[in-house]
């Protein structure tokens, strides 16, 4: 009986961990998310900032070493950021997206973004990242990491 009660107490303290997602409709998206700016950030500390964006049924993790100045980040609408650890993680406006990835409320902060349009250089900023196929807001696979500036070729 006591073994029981130990199971039963362990998997509730387990079933209870700490979830922080605020922000996204599945914990896969918010889990995928920061294990890629991680992965990135040991990769290459001047990466500082990320956008995420869908694009039909493709999820990307795009970093860049400076806010809102390269193609084709410039041109698009933010709806929110949120710091984590030392980088700031901006959600930009998806394009004809199959799954909404962001909660209708949500804790992303409008007044942190750097908004103003810069001059948007191509050249000047590789973008690095990561693509990745949504089956399901649950369940998805990458596709692509590392230079991304190909998919994004005026």
């Amino acid at each position: 009986m006591k073994k029981i009660t130990l199971i039963i107490l362990f998997l509730f303290l387990y079933s209870c961990k700490e979830n922080n997602n605020q922000f996204f409709v599945s914990d896969e998206i918010y889990t995928t998310i920061l294990g890629s700016i991680q992965k990135e950030n040991k990769e290459n500390k001047n990466l500082k900032f990320f956008y995420i964006f869908t694009k039909y049924d493709t999820l990307v993790v795009l970093a860049t070493s400076r806010e809102n100045e390269v193609f084709p980040i410039d041109r698009i609408s933010k709806l929110g950021a949120f710091k984590y650890k030392n980088n700031k993680v901006i959600i930009a406006e998806s394009y004809n997206p199959k799954y909404n990835i962001i909660k209708e409320k949500n804790a992303l902060d409008n007044d942190f973004i750097k908004d103003k349009k810069s001059r948007g250089s191509f050249d000047e900023d590789v973008q690095y990242g990561y693509i990745y196929k949504m089956i399901t807001p649950n369940n998805i696979s990458l596709i692509k990491k590392g230079e991304l500036k190909e998919f994004f070729i005026k």
